[in-house]
């Protein structure tokens, strides 16, 4: 066998195995298998499928409150900047979390995320902090916990300036 043929059978095995590990992990009740899977995958592959697969398993409603480890893994797995508004959204929902564990990964995934984050993004995060912070019956915790969001959003806001005026399209604006 041929180096060639070695590594496009090595391509074909991987796909195969992240292809069945995912299918098991989306079909699983079993939510320490579950996440045992998961962590497999994130350790050892690099996949599209993978995060897909994290990101609906974390919006199930079936893992609701098991889903601290599938968040994690997504967090270990990715930093894109594309999850800013489902991670507020994820936070907000899940306020009332008894053991902070969707609190705690989501928030530190968000601080993670790789800057400079989509101004839309940002904007629509921040409305949206905002939003909620206007609902009645809200607790000092929550109300903590909106401030921190909405000061770190802020904060985003004046790196995504900052790092505006670096890139090519601004520079044919200020010629």
């Amino acid at each position: 066998m041929d180096l060639v043929e070695l590594l496009n059978n090595a391509i074909k095995q991987k796909e195969d195995v992240v292809e069945k590990l995912v299918s098991i992990l989306r079909a699983t009740d079993d939510f320490y298998e579950g996440n045992q899977i998961a962590l497999v995958l994130v350790d050892h592959f690099r996949d599209e499928s993978i995060e897909n697969c994290l990101v609906d398993l974390i919006k199930d409603p079936k893992w609701k409150m098991c889903n601290g480890t599938l968040l994690y893994a997504l967090g270990e797995y990715t930093n894109d900047s594309k999850y800013l508004y489902f991670l507020i959204d994820l936070i907000l929902k899940n306020e009332k979390d008894k053991d902070g564990e969707i609190f705690m990964s989501a928030y530190s995934m968000i601080i993670n995320l790789h800057p400079p984050l989509d101004r839309k993004e940002l904007t629509r995060s921040i409305r949206k902090v905002k939003r909620d912070a206007q609902k009645r019956n809200i607790t000092i915790e929550q109300k903590k916990l909106i401030n921190s969001l909405l000061n770190f959003l802020e904060g985003q806001r004046e790196i995504t300036k900052f790092y505006d005026r670096f890139s090519p399209s601004s520079s044919s604006r200020s010629a």
